[in-house]
């Protein structure tokens, strides 16, 4: 019986009716690249274009910056990380778990409003604002930690408002939660990133707040030490930085460093 089922079982294999199991299935990698939530849609759009390797499967996780520096710091399996601000990128570093970094691009401030709910709103200054909120509220990012929330306060307090709103803050987790509240309407205003302004359909850019308000808004990228494929995590860093990958990123909304 046993002669039998083992004749069955090669002359099946040889018809092709069975196929033997791929060594490179089973050894396929994923390499994580762990990027602030306001380069979700460019790197989602970046991943997508980045050449395909062999066993090799390339995966984002979005968030807070400061949220994904401490994950890093405890272990999570970053390959790449792209930071919202230089300094979180330094507490990565400080840790000793980035072998390579450079500045790969920047980005900058704007008020928005929802297309559906705030169409009276007109903003030509930082008087402008305070005068539209009101008793009511304004979308930020966490402003303690989070980096479009620190950029915010300073930018605030740079433009003399910061008085008139440090109470009328709807502070969000990250920048793109912020985003959303806008988008409901949930509250009139917001400040995000001018490319959360145009990655969304749903609000308006009404007005660009001026750079020199704030630090330089800078986004870092590093390589973990650690990376589980450390080959394809260079090969993908190099893809972030050269011209296709800033081509990417610029039609998104982002600058050049």
């Amino acid at each position: 019986m046993y002669i039998f089922v083992k004749f069955l079982f090669l002359l099946l294999l040889l018809h092709g009716v069975i196929q033997p199991k791929s060594a490179s299935s089973s050894s396929k990698t994923k390499i994580y690249v762990y990027a602030a939530a306001s380069t979700r849609n460019a790197v989602d759009e970046l991943i997508m274009q980045f050449p395909k390797q062999d066993n090799v499967q390339v995966s984002a996780v979005y968030g807070a910056t400061s949220a994904l520096a401490r994950q890093i710091i405890d272990g999570a399996p970053a390959a790449l990380f792209l930071s919202a601000n230089k300094a979180w990128m330094k507490e990565v570093i400080d840790a000793e778990l980035i072998i390579k970094h450079k500045n790969a691009f920047s980005n900058r401030l704007v008020i928005i409003s929802s297309k559906k709910y705030g169409t009276g709103i007109n903003i030509t200054s930082a008087i402008d604002i305070a005068k539209s909120i009101e008793n009511d509220r304004i979308a930020v990012a966490e402003i303690s930690a989070v980096p479009a929330g620190i950029y915010s306060k300073q930018a605030m307090r740079n433009l003399n408002i910061w008085n008139q709103l440090k109470n009328k803050l709807a502070q969000s987790a990250n920048v793109r939660a912020a985003l959303a509240l806008v988008e409901r309407g949930e509250t009139p205003l917001g400040i995000v990133y001018q490319t959360d302004a145009k990655a969304s359909p749903y609000v308006k850019l009404k007005w660009k707040i001026p750079n020199n308000t704030h630090e330089k808004i800078i986004y870092p990228l590093g390589i973990h030490k650690n990376a589980e494929n450390i080959e394809a995590a260079f090969n993908l860093y190099n893809y972030f930085t050269s011209s296709k990958g800033l081509e990417i990123f610029s039609n998104f909304g982002f600058e050049p460093d």
